[in-house]
């Protein structure tokens, strides 16, 4: 290659980056302005912030399972970068308190002695839920979140439940760190399985379109093999649809991640999550602009079809996520949609109101069953399937930084008018 060509190459790939950073700036700047908005709501620390069941599949049959959502301090990403783009659940977090380790223990007491519930007395005990779902807005193995001594004290209390047979929590991957696995190990002796947001495998995408600021996905290779050495799983979970791609280029994205999760990062299972709209996201911003719209659910069946087709294996651990109507135990402390709570979405993933209730079930059978045959069984709608089938052929000709500075705007280089110099071998950009 001659000295023009490799200084072209140059100019490509500092206009590449320039192009990059611009645009990752402007996402990150919008982000924060919207976060601005989050209100302060006065929660009570001492209670949960929602405690919700629903059916569960492990080791080969339907279970109950039980998801305790802690009142928290927030997730550190979301309060040092402004957080996901789908993503706030800051709104149910307390902004200018901290949540302390006694508020934490009260809160998840009221879980063992059934103090929590509302509306009518029911009996209730944890040995009942063979799947036990602990969250706290954020990650459960940050320090600067929730405290070492009060993940312990979790972990110690659920290992009297010997009904209980696997805790499932998340957690970014870069604190998942041998200190707080041991830790974690030294107290509790049954299947632990921690959710770790991946998004997409494609840098690109992760970091603009999902804004998750994770730079190499060497620390998802890392944070896997860490889970494995101390016998625990790791769960992968894979956003559908973020903001500035298309219907079908997501669902291309949801795939190849999906299977580099498995086959390239040696995630054990997958959880494939349509996007929702919160107040005070990115993706909400995006859509009352007209510009966003969340994923359709026959999108979905595409998904799973394309995971199989591209690993060969109809066994693998695939999961389907999304907010549906589970049966809440607890509720908002706050001015939540529909009176639910602070964190749940006001538009979840979904077709036409003719057929969105039949997919939906059909979800949660596949929930129970992993077999892609009950996502089949749902046949087109003549309202919308067309329409889908339409939509998956809706092309956009820009990078993804183009959209970005088009709809974003604010650009503080114009990529069209620079001029490049060639200086005795040197390049300047200007």
């Amino acid at each position: 290659m001659g000295r023009n060509g490799s200084n072209m190459l140059e100019v490509k790939a500092e206009v590449a980056r320039r192009d990059f950073e611009s645009a990752a700036t402007l996402v990150e700047e919008k982000i924060k302005s919207l976060r601005a908005n989050t209100p302060n709501l006065p929660f009570e620390k001492t209670k949960l912030a929602e405690v919700e069941i629903n059916k569960f599949f492990y080791e080969g049959k339907t279970v109950d399972r039980i998801m305790i959502v802690l009142r928290s301090n927030g997730c550190q990403h979301y309060k040092t970068n402004g957080g996901c783009s789908m993503c706030a659940h800051l709104n149910g977090a307390p902004l200018t308190e901290k949540i302390t380790h006694k508020n934490y223990v009260e809160q998840w007491n009221s879980v063992l002695d059934g103090s929590f519930l509302e509306g009518e007395k029911r009996e209730f005990s944890l040995n009942d839920f063979p799947v036990v779902c602990v969250y706290n807005l954020g990650s459960l193995l940050n320090s600067e979140e929730i405290q070492e001594e009060t993940v312990k004290y979790i972990f110690g209390t659920l290992n009297a439940y010997k009904g209980v047979k696997k805790v499932i929590i998340e957690s970014r991957a870069e604190y998942v760190k041998d200190e707080i696995l041991a830790a974690i190990k030294e107290v509790y002796d049954g299947v632990v399985e921690v959710g770790i947001g991946v998004e997409s495998t494609n840098y690109l995408v992760r970091e603009l379109c999902h804004h998750k600021a994770i730079d190499d996905t060497v620390i998802l290779t890392e944070a896997v093999e860490t889970l494995h050495k101390y016998g625990m799983k790791a769960l992968a979970y894979v956003n559908f649809k973020p903001v500035f791609l298309t219907e079908n280029e997501a669902i291309l994205d949801a795939i190849k991640t999906s299977v580099e999760c498995f086959k390239k990062f040696h995630f054990d299972a997958v959880s494939i999550e349509p996007t929702s709209l919160q107040e005070n996201s990115l993706a909400n911003f995006m859509y009352e602009l007209g510009l966003y719209r969340v994923p359709r659910l026959w999108s979905l069946r595409d998904i799973i079809h394309g995971i199989y087709d591209h690993t060969g294996s109809l066994k693998l651990d695939i999961r389907l996520g999304g907010y549906f109507d589970e049966e809440v135990l607890s509720g908002s402390q706050g001015t939540g949609f529909t009176e639910r709570n602070e964190i749940f979405p006001h538009m979840t993933s979904s077709n036409c109101s003719h057929c969105t209730n039949e997919f939906v079930d059909a979800i949660k059978q596949f929930n129970m069953t992993y077999d892609v045959r009950d996502l089949d069984l749902v046949k087109p709608c003549k309202h919308c399937y067309s329409l889908w089938q339409e939509t998956k052929r809706i092309k956009d000709s820009r990078s993804i930084t183009e959209r970005i500075h088009d709809i974003l705007g604010k650009e503080w280089y114009s990529l069209w008018k620079l001029s490049v110099i060639f200086a005795n071998g040197n390049l300047n950009i200007l």
